[in-house]
């Protein structure tokens, strides 16, 4: 997958204007399809009602706008018909200003926006276990990531040069790349504090640590495409405090 590749199909997509009523039945959606398949959550399935008239028709409108899609099976909401989230659709949640759990990110882990922005530097079942703490991290990224990229979407749509369209890519790519090596810092101090605490070098932080937030950094340290990721952020942090102190001497 590439940078032109994820824009190729973002710049397909409508800008969206939701009302209040369809925003409402778009943010149920997506709680709906935040629930697992397991037990616990047939029976959460099994209290909800199906959706009324009105909330088909508001979903016929989103349906129209190409932010959700008819899905077949799968799902414990009795009657009715399924949805899920199109990449326009993915596209328009996570550029609003929201935290979005891992589970809901983890069931769109094949969809080219969270192919290039979360999941080639986490795995699926760390995010599938995220705390709450990193479900934050992720959604103020991917939020930031969606906002820059929708903005340069506009500016390449009103550009008619070629060469200005590629100039633009190359600078939301160089932007995209500066906010998840962001991420990776932030993601490698929380990694520095889980290893602190399981080897007793820093006592403070045990009782602050929940069995939630413990199994998710526990994901971490066997995710490699963490470390990998990890190792990157690191080099790179190394290398600029090298080129620093080369400046500072000249």
């Amino acid at each position: 997958m590439s940078y032109a590749e994820y824009i190729s199909q973002l710049i397909n997509c409508t800008p969206a204007e939701l009302k209040g009523p369809e925003k409402s039945s778009f943010l149920r959606l997506m709680e709906l399809s935040n629930k697992n398949e397991g037990i616990h959550s047939y029976l959460w399935f099994k209290k909800q009602a199906p959706f009324s008239s009105e909330d088909e028709e508001l979903l016929s409108t989103l349906v129209d706008g190409n932010l959700v899609e008819v899905i077949h099976g799968g799902r414990f909401r009795r009657g009715g018909r399924n949805y899920a989230l199109t990449t326009c659709g993915l596209f328009y949640i996570l550029s609003e200003n929201q935290v979005f759990s891992g589970i809901l990110l983890s069931r769109y882990c094949g969809n080219i926006i969270l192919q290039l922005l979360l999941f080639q530097y986490l795995e699926e079942d760390t995010v599938k276990n995220s705390s709450p703490q990193l479900e934050f991290l992720i959604s103020d990224y991917l939020h930031r990531c969606c906002i820059t990229s929708k903005r340069t979407i506009d500016t390449i749509r009103s550009s008619k040069i070629s060469e200005d369209r590629e100039r633009y890519l190359k600078i939301l790519e160089i932007e995209l790349k500066a906010f998840a090596f962001c991420l990776g810092i932030r993601l490698t101090r929380m990694y520095s504090r889980y290893i602190a605490v399981s080897k007793g070098r820093n006592t403070k932080y045990t009782d602050q640590i929940d069995h939630e937030e413990d199994k998710m950094l526990s994901a971490l340290v066997d995710d490699v495409r963490f470390t990998r990721f990890r190792r990157s952020v690191l080099k790179e942090l190394d290398e600029a405090v090298e080129e620093l102190a080369r400046l500072k001497s000249e």
